[in-house]
């Protein structure tokens, strides 16, 4: 007999939380959870049944209605249902894809001059951290990189509302407190990108190879970084040479950098929006549009 209290499909409950996380957030309301069971035509009945996971909610027919409606990936909605995923991590992603259109949208009103100075900078100064940290294989381990910078440590926690989060001890000395949990994709973006956020805003002084400040494309300087420490091109070229096309390449970049799809995905569009050559193999490449063809990637 099943004990009183436990969900019998824990992640059907975690997929409705999502549903109802997202739906607020889009919303900006107050959402009833039977919003959240009308996606799917449910009753009230149904839709409770759902809520406390007494209804598994597994169909690619229902999991493909969730992403259209919600306008999320499917891939997304299917990590949940399948418990590849949690609810932060998912609405980390889910959040941060939001967030990357945003800086996309702000980069392309700038100059391209100035957009691709911001690029070479940021992406330079991550080239010359995983030179130095001899980094050839993915995945990195973060340690690897934050022995470089002995003003900010790092300490697994418990923490419920974020993934991560940056504490100021004293000027010039910081600390990243991430989740005490498994550490998961989401949460190494989410320490790297606050890492980015010391660097190139609180302590930019350090390092005059970034050039000045542009405030307007600042985020979208700090993803670069993030997406080159996490996601090296000359790396992510080299795996886009070898992944079967008939698998589903954001799954595999995924596994093979630990990184989250969300910067899989920034990236191989940077990678092609750049026009930059790479070195795959000890072959250049003049930019990554024949990489993408050749893996069937549609961007």
């Amino acid at each position: 007999m099943r004990r009183s209290g436990v969900a019998k499909f824990p992640n059907s409950v975690q997929l409705f939380k999502f549903c109802h996380k997202v739906l607020m957030d889009q919303k900006g309301t107050k959402v009833h959870d039977q919003e959240v069971g009308g996606m799917l035509n449910f009753n009230p009945s149904d839709c409770s049944h759902w809520k406390r996971g007494e209804k598994n909610v597994k169909s690619v027919f229902a999991l493909a209605k969730l992403a259209e409606t919600l306008n999320v990936e499917v891939s997304l909605i299917h990590d949940l249902a399948g418990g590849q995923s949690t609810l932060e991590e998912a609405f980390f992603e889910y959040k941060e894809s939001q967030n990357f259109k945003k800086i996309l949208a702000k980069a392309a009103e700038a100059a391209s001059d100035e957009v691709a100075r911001v690029r070479k900078n940021a992406s330079n100064f991550a080239q010359d951290l995983l030179k130095k940290a001899e980094y050839t294989t993915p995945p990195l381990y973060i340690p690897e990189i934050m022995r470089f910078f002995p003003f900010v440590t790092t300490q697994p926690i418990d923490m419920i509302d974020k993934l991560s989060r940056i504490l100021r001890k004293r000027p010039g000395q910081y600390a990243i407190h991430f989740c005490k949990k498994e550490l998961k994709p989401q949460t190494r973006m989410s320490v790297i990108m606050d890492l980015a956020r010391i660097l190139f805003e609180a302590e930019r002084s350090k390092f005059p190879e970034l050039g000045p400040v542009n405030h307007d494309l600042l985020p979208f300087e700090e993803l670069v970084f993030t997406a080159a420490i996490l996601v090296p091109k000359g790396l992510l070229a080299n795996e886009l040479k070898t992944i079967d096309p008939k698998k589903n390449i954001f799954h595999e970049l995924s596994n093979i950098f630990w990184a989250p799809k969300s910067l899989i995905g920034f990236q191989l569009q940077d990678f092609i929006a750049s026009g930059e050559k790479v070195t795959v193999k000890d072959t250049t490449l003049p930019n990554t549009s024949s990489v993408a063809t050749e893996s069937n990637l549609s961007t």
